[in-house]
């Protein structure tokens, strides 16, 4: 997970930078205080979800008693302390607010009173989020107040993914846990047909809009968007091949995660190559 959001961070700043000038110590001070963020996201969703990883037998650390829930709630809110005083000492503060946000989302999220995660919707809504903030957290390292036109595309599409998609596929193999924790996601509200179609459907939509404008940067964005329209293709049949297949049951969701790794490394490459 770290990995993927340091990518969109990355993607919304060099994207609006227009090439690689912006990398330097401020941006990797401001990376690794996203990084930290997504670090406190992670853990509190970790500490709060033990019950319904152990039934889901989901091999996290936590759940599987390799780390105690004490130590990693204290180190969870380190890293959330840690994130906070970087952007702080960036002395941006619309850096900091974003990061706020951020922390937020990430504890309402997995967090009691709160718990977005109970719901397809407050899913969906949150990552959303989450993954808007990112790239605007990255433009803004960048020093840009408002994103170039790619990249506000980028974050937008790939935020999208994150909410019609990944979202959505994760809940396939997640029933039985979220079942028992109550928990009305895309599977267990809607049933596993629909939300095989809603997955599918959404792939092929978002992929489809970013397809279209992408043809105004075909040089920067084209390769993406080319990526992203495989990657789409590949979850809408995983989507619908394997239904009723246990042992397959994470295949659309693992489809959707390396589409997403393969765009932006397809984006940071046509950077490169534009920028020679």
């Amino acid at each position: 997970m770290q990995v993927i959001f340091l990518m969109r961070f990355l993607a919304g700043a060099l994207v609006s930078a227009g090439g690689f000038s912006a990398l330097g110590a401020p941006m990797a001070e401001a990376a690794a205080a996203w990084v930290l963020a997504t670090l406190f996201t992670y853990g509190i969703n970790g500490v709060c979800d033990v019950r319904e990883d152990r039934v889901n037998r989901t091999g996290r650390p936590i759940a599987r008693g390799a780390l105690p829930a004490r130590t990693a709630a204290v180190w969870t809110w380190l890293c959330a302390a840690g994130s906070v005083v970087l952007t702080l000492l960036s002395g941006s503060t619309l850096l900091t607010g974003y990061d706020l946000l951020f922390l937020l989302l990430g504890y309402a999220y997995s967090a009691a009173p709160f718990q977005l995660k109970r719901s397809a919707a407050g899913t969906s809504g949150s990552v959303l989020l989450m993954g808007l903030l990112t790239y605007a957290a990255g433009w803004t390292a960048a020093g840009r107040t408002l994103p170039s036109g790619p990249a506000l595309a980028v974050a937008v599409a790939m935020s999208l993914w994150m909410a019609a998609v990944g979202a959505v596929t994760k809940d396939f193999s997640h029933v039985t846990g979220d079942a028992a924790a109550g928990r009305r996601t895309s599977v267990t509200a809607w049933g596993d047909g629909t939300a095989r179609l809603a997955g599918a459907f959404g792939a092929l939509l978002v992929a489809a809009g970013f397809a279209a404008v992408a043809v105004r940067w075909p040089a920067l964005l084209g390769p993406a968007a080319s990526v992203l329209a495989g990657g789409a293709v590949t979850v809408a049949v995983l989507c619908g091949t394997t239904r009723g297949n246990a042992a397959r049951g994470r295949t659309p969701y693992r489809a959707f995660m390396v589409t997403q790794h393969l765009v932006h490394l397809a984006l940071f490459a046509a950077l490169a190559w534009t920028a020679r």
